[in-house]
């Protein structure tokens, strides 16, 4: 069979022409911190001030983690689009979905348990962390959840444009043959 040279480029040429007409879906970033120290985002203000009344509390500090905070940050979203049509607190803040997050915790990430807090509140200021972390505090359950003994969690923070502050953190515990691997591995 005779090749002819020109047939190459021809073939190279189709190739890239069909590349370039191939649709990249848009795809929105999301700000968070993923660190595992605290930051100055909103996320590692509240983490920080989580931290602090963790520690007043006789529990251990909590560690971010990455997927969790993606969790977090997609549902204070949530919060935010459909602000005022939930039918408790306010209306602005529901644990909707939260089964579903739970699911993908236990079975994406292998941690045992999970469990949420959610707030929203009108804030102006440059850190809701303490405003946030009161609100929890004054409620049972939500006080509960970050007294317990979790070992990490994921933080999400959105504000809107009239400074209405949306908040939800996840919490989850790696059992100890988890970060026994995970540590050994220097993977998380």
């Amino acid at each position: 069979m005779k090749t002819y040279p020109y047939m190459k480029v021809i073939v190279v040429a189709c190739v890239g022409a069909l590349a370039s007409c191939a649709t990249v879906p848009q795809t929105t970033r999301v700000p968070m911190s993923a660190s595992l120290h605290p930051d100055s985002s909103l996320s590692g203000l509240v983490l920080k001030e989580v931290n602090t009344y963790r520690r007043n509390h006789g529990a251990a500090e909590l560690q971010r983690h990455f997927g969790l905070d993606r969790l977090a940050q997609e549902h204070c979203e949530y919060l935010r689009q459909h602000r005022g049509s939930f039918g408790i607190y306010g209306g602005n803040v529901s644990h909707f979905g939260f089964e579903g997050r739970a699911d993908i915790v236990r079975e994406r990430y292998s941690m045992l348990s999970c469990s949420e807090n959610v707030a929203a509140a009108e804030y102006h200021g440059k850190n809701p962390g303490p405003l946030l972390v009161s609100l929890w505090a004054a409620s049972k359950g939500h006080d509960y959840n970050m007294r317990s003994a979790w070992t990490h969690t994921g933080i999400g923070v959105v504000v809107d444009s009239d400074g209405m502050v949306f908040s939800t953190q996840l919490f989850a515990t790696v059992t100890n043959s988890q970060l026994t691997k995970r540590k050994r591995f220097g993977a998380f």
